[in-house]
């Protein structure tokens, strides 16, 4: 199966109240350090919603179908972009996130499930670091359409194999998403 990678830097980072894609650390931001760690993928998408474009020449960049969706639209804008079977997505604010994660991800991805998605120990739920099939489209299209934007709304409707990631590789899955958490990381 031929699976591409998708980061999702649309948001409005109304928490950090600045683009969160552009955060530096360590002389390099969040979506170069990302597109970096991702470039071995053969299809690279970046769903940028309605945002200024990025100068990252090796991936294609997108906008979102829908507006002002979250990261349902940008899921949805990818996935009618792209033309690998499956995409793994997930969101610019993880700047920890390690090819290692996906490559386990990936050994759970099988002909009958839709997506597959990483579980801290804590047993929460990461549907924005994921991998989705290309017939998914369908489901979040509907689930826009109706008003719902909540991912988890959607992987209820869909076939999903839950993946518990350990205590160690957990902490590729930390979102910086406020000011505070940001001077933590630094």
């Amino acid at each position: 199966m031929k699976i591409g990678c998708a980061v999702l830097a649309g948001g409005k980072s109304s928490r950090m109240g600045t683009d969160k894609a552009l955060l530096e650390l360590d002389g390099k931001n969040f979506i170069k350090r990302l597109c970096d760690e991702f470039d071995c993928f053969e299809e690279k998408i970046i769903a940028r919603g309605n945002r200024s474009e990025l100068e990252v020449t090796s991936w294609k960049i997108i906008s979102d179908i829908y507006q002002e969706r979250g990261p349902i639209g940008g899921l949805h804008a990818v996935l009618s972009a792209c033309s690998s079977e499956a995409m793994f997505c997930f969101s610019c604010d993880m700047p920890f996130l390690q090819i290692s994660l996906v490559e386990e991800l990936c050994r759970h991805m099988k002909k009958d499930v839709d997506a597959v998605i990483a579980v801290t120990a804590d047993g929460r739920k990461h549907p924005l670091c994921g991998i989705y099939r290309k017939s998914v489209l369908l489901v979040l299209e509907e689930q826009i359409l109706n008003g719902n934007n909540r991912m988890m709304a959607a992987l209820q409707k869909i076939q999903v194999e839950y993946v518990c990631i350990d205590f160690q590789n957990s902490q590729q899955l930390k979102n910086i998403n406020t000011p505070e958490e940001y001077l933590e990381i630094k």
